[in-house]
């Protein structure tokens, strides 16, 4: 876990977006365009930071594979679908 100030204070604007410190998007690996999670709790609310969804291209370049053949073989199981229906 990151080692983070324990207290920080930040304002809301008349929009309702609240700034989220630097030190904590760093250290939180946050970005521009990144989502985050709201969740409500007794206490406040609890920010957490969505994990993001590999699309299949990026599931396919962890698994080290052909993007080309994998691209051919979508391709048919997409002509054979529309066939089908």
């Amino acid at each position: 876990m990151p080692q983070v100030e324990e207290l920080f204070k930040t304002k809301v604007s008349s929009r309702g977006q609240v700034v989220i410190p630097k030190h904590l998007r760093k250290a939180y690996h946050i970005g521009e365009g990144d989502e985050v999670f709201m969740i409500p709790t007794e206490d406040g609310v609890l920010m957490r930071r969505a994990e993001k969804q590999l699309g299949l291209r990026g599931l396919l370049k962890e698994l080290n594979v052909n993007m080309i053949e994998c691209e051919a073989i979508l391709g048919e199981a997409k002509r054979s679908l529309a066939k089908a229906v």
